[in-house]
């Protein structure tokens, strides 16, 4: 198969299945960027990177862009020697979710949850940020997401032991689930069938797995 190389940096995650053909791949990469490709065509269609905070357009391989939208809740990091910059979480917006086409997630180290709109398939290849969503009750990285499946949320964890899901047309957060006394290390999350329920599972520092229900509000 073919190989794609981040620029030298490692990668520490990675999801499949976007994009109109499923053929999308995204990596998230310990340089601060997530690289998006092409399976089957090896080709990487777009560089997202997560850590620029005045981006206007995201684009690199291909056209044009239209200005991001920006909730205004940004991480102040500054930019010292040795600080980590890396994405620690993607994933892709499942395609059925009204007017979220082509949207798929980063999370980093920063504890900044980015969206993008994959301009992709059919058109200029490149990428537009839409979102940024931010807690402002502690500066936390994050550790994974997963999208829900019906509904433009995306559910991450955090190194402080929190789980936050949002609603990432907005950049507004709709639930916290708290209970982990550390880190959480990983997590899944199921779907009650004929309902939103999510069921969430964690895994943390704390020598602990966990089992949260949301059912996000109608």
């Amino acid at each position: 198969g073919g190989e794609e190389e981040g620029q030298g940096a490692g990668l520490t995650c990675l999801a499949v299945g976007g994009g109109l053909d499923g053929q999308l791949a995204i990596a998230g990469g310990e340089d601060g960027n997530a690289y998006v490709v092409h399976i089957s065509g090896k080709k990487l269609v777009a560089t997202l990177p997560h850590f620029e905070e005045n981006i206007s357009n995201a684009t690199v391989a291909g056209g044009g862009g239209a200005p991001q939208t920006n909730n205004d809740m940004q991480y102040d990091g500054d930019d010292e020697e040795g600080e980590a910059r890396s994405v620690e979480a993607v994933g892709f917006c499942p395609p059925d979710i009204p007017g979220t086409a082509h949207w798929c997630a980063t999370g980093g180290v920063d504890g900044t949850l980015k969206i993008w709109n994959l301009n992709v398939g059919g058109g200029a290849s490149g990428a537009q940020l839409r979102q940024r969503c931010l807690r402002d009750d502690v500066k936390a990285g994050i550790t994974r997401l997963q999208w829900h499946n019906s509904l433009p949320l995306v559910i991450a964890s955090y190194t402080d032991g929190v789980i936050c899901i949002w609603d990432v047309r907005v950049g507004k957060a709709v639930g916290m689930l708290t209970g982990h006394e550390d880190m959480i290390n990983d997590m899944d999350v199921c779907f009650v069938e004929g309902s939103n329920v999510a069921v969430v599972v964690t895994g943390s520092d704390d020598k602990s797995v966990k089992m949260f229900e949301f059912n996000p509000s109608p």
